[in-house]
């Protein structure tokens, strides 16, 4: 009796299985499907949650935001964009920000299946397809509608796109430029230049090895012209493309003897942090003034409509900056998905002046795997005629967050990213700030582990880094190391923003190294209250040494 109870008991148990296995079959083959019903074309979504409930949505009644003329929606297809350039021909990966306009933002393809609801691009298309996304903002849905070119179509395309885009502010040249010899996804497209005034533009790699990547610009007394034209192939497609330089004369020598500072404000008047560009200035490098009354002078309008731990660079030549910063808005806390699955971007802003700013654009510097991009910072190599851009990222699935570093000449193109600081026996960084003097160069790095700042001394911006000392001036609790020197004397002041334990709240504050040999050894002291002013809500930024016209300039703009 017990025996045959058990049978029909076993036997419920594996028609229930079953009956399982075909029902979860079922919802997984009807997870994303396309009908047609009484002339009208409708989709079923659902949706990855506990509570699945399956949402019908009647695609001939929808509105799309493809031509839509409000503002709101049209930046929405600008990021869904990212690298294509219209919806129409979609030959890069969508942009599917887990943030946008400090929102959790969900996206499902609602037709189609050339695009996966990370924004993932089939490249390999027989033919091209038509997709149907849905972005859905805290129950804010808007639709849009992409084609995904063939694999044939698409090739072209790329060619030309990439054609168009080689060169950038050919109008203004005043540093060296990128020439790329290969191009495309799998560097399937060749590239050779040729110049009329090679004298002006090299076209070839110069130095020992050829160490120099072509593109070296030689400014004279005056402004000078040249023409550079690429000729692109790839397969049977040739295409040319001619770029007219206008290469600007060189700039006389400048005397500092000011300062500019660029940061984020902290959360001052309970509302959440100010997450856009804040300037301030100094004319001694000790007490700043908070200019455009602590507001901000730039804003973050794209990607996450965040900018953190801004970093100003002025070029060797004097007369150009750039401006990069996190791509992050980070009002709402949840530091595990910013850290985790947040952007992949850097944001720049570039200038002639610090008065007017180029608009400001997002490149995809990152690994693929990368879990974020973080506190990007540059130093210029000489040796090279590049700028050496470096952050922290940490990649899904991997052993923490370290250092990564790519090299660009205009901010625009950038080679693959390799690691520059591994993590070490466990411990992890992030918060890179660097600074040369007479051949040195001091490399300042957050240790995760201890929540401290370390100083390392190379005499490559790429060479082998030393260990000068693990907890500079004993600080814990502290993050976002900068440092710049005292014009005209042999002082440098090193900031780092205190944010838990001792320094909970304490936010951006001073150290100083009073000679050469401090620096050397790392022997900063705190400064004392009293001795230096920071803006109300001063936060992780930059430093940089300004003339007193660039002074007067901003003062004049945006000075109380």
């Amino acid at each position: 009796m017990r025996k045959r109870k058990l049978y029909l008991w076993l036997a419920v148990l594996f028609a229930g299985i079953l009956a399982c296995t075909a029902c979860g079959d079922k919802e997984s083959v009807n997870e994303k499907e396309t009908t047609k019903k009484t002339g009208e074309e409708k989709t079923t979504r659902k949706k990855p949650s506990k509570d699945e409930e399956e949402t019908t949505v009647d695609l001939s009644k929808v509105t799309y935001g493809n031509d839509a003329a409000d503002e709101e929606t049209k930046e929405l297809l600008k990021t869904l964009l990212g690298e294509n350039e219209s919806a129409d021909k979609i030959v890069y990966d969508l942009n599917f920000p887990l943030v946008y306009n400090k929102l959790m933002t969900s996206y499902y393809v609602l037709k189609g299946d050339a695009v996966n609801n990370k924004g993932k691009v089939n490249t390999e298309l027989a033919e091209s397809q038509e997709v149907v996304v849905s972005v859905d903002s805290n129950s804010n849905v808007k639709y849009f509608k992409f084609t995904i070119l063939s694999k044939n179509e698409a090739a072209p395309v790329k060619i030309d796109n990439i054609a168009n885009n080689l060169l950038h502010n050919t109008d203004n040249v005043r540093g060296n430029i990128t020439l790329k010899e290969k191009a495309g996804e799998n560097n399937e497209i060749d590239i050779k230049w040729s110049c009329d005034r090679t004298d002006l533009v090299t076209i070839t790699p110069t130095g020992e090895d050829g160490r120099i990547p072509a593109g070296v610009v030689t400014r004279g007394d005056k402004d000078e012209t040249a023409t550079l034209t690429a000729t692109l192939t790839s397969g049977d497609y040739t295409t040319t493309k001619e770029f007219k330089l206008t290469i600007k004369a060189k700039p006389e020598e400048k005397e500092y003897s000011a300062y500019v500072y660029t940061y984020f404000r902290g959360n001052i008047y309970g509302n959440g942090e100010s997450q856009h560009i804040h300037m301030a200035t100094s004319e001694d490098g000790f007490y700043w003034t908070a200019i455009n009354k602590n507001e901000p002078v730039l804003k973050a309008e794209l990607g996450t409509k965040g900018v953190r731990d801004s970093y100003l660079v002025r070029s060797p030549e004097g007369d150009r900056f750039y401006l990069i910063g996190t791509d992050l808005d980070a009002n709402g806390g949840d530091w595990g998905a910013y850290g985790g699955n947040g952007s992949r971007y850097i944001r720049i802003w570039e200038s002639d002046d610090l008065i007017n700013w180029s608009e400001e654009r997002l490149i995809l510097i990152a690994p693929e795997n990368a879990a974020c991009m973080w506190a990007p910072e540059t130093t210029y190599d000489k040796t090279t005629g590049e700028y050496v851009v470096y952050w922290a990222t940490g990649l899904k699935g991997g052993d923490g967050k370290k250092i990564w570093y790519a090299k660009t000449r205009d901010f625009y193109t950038f080679t693959e990213p390799q690691i520059y600081k591994d993590t070490d026996a466990g411990t992890t960084f992030i918060d890179t700030s660097m600074i040369e003097y007479q051949g040195t160069f001091y490399r300042f790095t957050k240790n995760e582990n201890e929540l401290s700042i370390l100083l390392e001394t190379s005499d490559a911006v790429l060479g082998d880094f030393s260990l000068v000392k693990t907890r500079i001036a004993g600080e814990t609790g502290v993050e976002g190391p900068a440092i710049y020197k005292i014009n005209g004397e042999e002082k440098w002041v090193l900031y780092m923003d205190g944010y838990t334990g001792k320094n909970s709240g304490v936010g951006y504050f001073p150290l100083i190294a009073n000679s050469l040999e401090d620096l050397k050894t790392a022997n900063f002291v705190r400064m004392e209250k009293g001795t230096y002013k920071m803006p109300e809500g001063a936060k992780h930024g930059s430093f940089v040494p300004i003339t007193k016209e660039e002074y007067d300039a901003l003062m004049a703009k945006w000075g109380n």
